[in-house]
């Protein structure tokens, strides 16, 4: 009996110890998925400040205080294997505001925001790179810019999270994908398994990026309305 015993508690601590490992590997691919985003938007801000220098000082000035808000919250979410929605919302609203004064009014932005949603954790870092990429591909090439529409909705059981623009359809099935748009596939399947999809596709008279997975995987946030980003 002893040794049944014996041999039952060693089963039961491997395996506790197999699905430890688990967690803590999930945890580092995450954190290594997360670290590849950031040299990458830093680039890429970095790029269009260069032309704000010569076209704009004062401009390229104000552009370096909110890449250094931007960089910060970026920091500040690489921390966490999730956050509550509203420090997405928070990251992409400085990204925003850089691109605003390199645009200027090329690039007009709508909210269609659902603020009861702000609450839910979800991985950092889910519209940042699909907004990049529909201001890259869909409004900054275009001699008028465009339009930039963000969502955050919730349909039949299911959190969406949509980012339209009104230029061209930016393929991501073929070779054409980013870095960003890569990542992001990786860093969905590595928390929602096959429960979250993404899709990109013509809408309307544009694009639409849009992020969906069930409401049940998700929670909603305990902590204070600033959050850790404030």
């Amino acid at each position: 009996m002893m040794v049944v015993g014996g041999l039952v508690a060693a089963r039961a601590r491997s395996e506790e110890l197999r699905e430890a490992s688990q967690a803590e590997a999930q945890i580092a691919k995450n954190r290594l998925l997360q670290s590849q985003i950031h040299p990458h938007v830093l680039f890429n801000a970095l790029n269009g400040l260069a032309e704000l220098v010569h076209k704009d000082a004062r401009a390229a000035e104000t552009a370096i205080r909110h890449l250094s808000d931007l960089l910060r919250r970026i920091l500040v979410a690489s921390e966490h294997v999730r956050l509550p929605l509203r420090e997405e919302r928070k990251i992409v609203a400085d990204y925003l505001a850089l691109e605003s004064i390199r645009l200027g009014n090329r690039l007009r932005v709508t909210w269609e925001w659902d603020e009861g949603l702000d609450s839910i954790e979800v991985p950092p870092l889910l519209l940042q790179p699909l907004v990049e990429n529909a201001i890259k591909h869909g409004i900054a090439p275009s001699i008028p810019g465009g339009d930039l529409v963000l969502r955050a909705r919730a349909k039949d059981g299911a959190i969406f999270l949509e980012v339209w623009n009104s230029g061209q359809p930016y393929p991501i099935n073929g070779n054409r994908s980013g870095i960003g748009v890569k990542n992001l596939r990786s860093r969905l399947a590595l928390h929602f398994g096959n429960g979250a999809q993404l899709s990109i596709g013509p809408s309307g008279q544009g694009t639409l990026a849009g992020i969906r997975f069930e409401a049940t995987q998700v929670e909603f946030s305990h902590e204070s309305a600033e959050g850790p980003g404030s």
